[in-house]
């Protein structure tokens, strides 16, 4: 069954100085799995890596090769995402407190029935609380 994965589990799983082996069976279970993901996704992991060369946390060329992997793995992206972003994800804003670009994860997840992993404690709590699949992550 096909999963959702937010920026939080790519980034444990790439940056050198984060613990990937949490999400490091996520992330290979992708290529079986497939991955489904909101359309704001690839904006935020190139922000993140972006973030993440400036902060010097990893090199330019770590980056590249990291994006490169990604481009490696069957993750679609959610057309219908960006149309919810002003009606079902600003709901659950509303309820959970979550920012737009977390919401969206979970909108995605309830919407296609999919398992969410994250790293993420209160978008875990807010997806446990709707009854959504966390993979190998609890909610805190």
């Amino acid at each position: 069954m096909t999963i959702v994965v937010d920026a939080s589990v790519i980034f444990a799983w790439q940056f050198p100085d984060e613990d990937g082996g949490r999400v490091e069976p996520i992330v290979r279970s992708i290529p079986r799995r497939g991955c489904l993901v909101p359309s704001h996704w690839h904006a935020e992991i190139a922000n993140g890596f972006a973030l993440a060369v400036r902060r010097n946390r990893m090199s330019a060329a770590y980056r590249d090769g990291a994006l490169h992997s990604l481009t490696q793995l069957p993750i679609e992206v959610d057309r219908e995402s960006s149309l919810a972003l002003w009606s079902d994800v600003q709901r659950l804003c509303d309820a959970s407190g979550l920012t737009a670009y977390d919401a969206g994860y979970l909108e995605l997840a309830l919407r296609h029935g999919l398992a969410l992993a994250t790293l993420d404690r209160q978008l875990a709590r807010a997806a446990a609380a709707r009854s959504v699949e966390l993979l190998g992550l609890s909610p805190p």
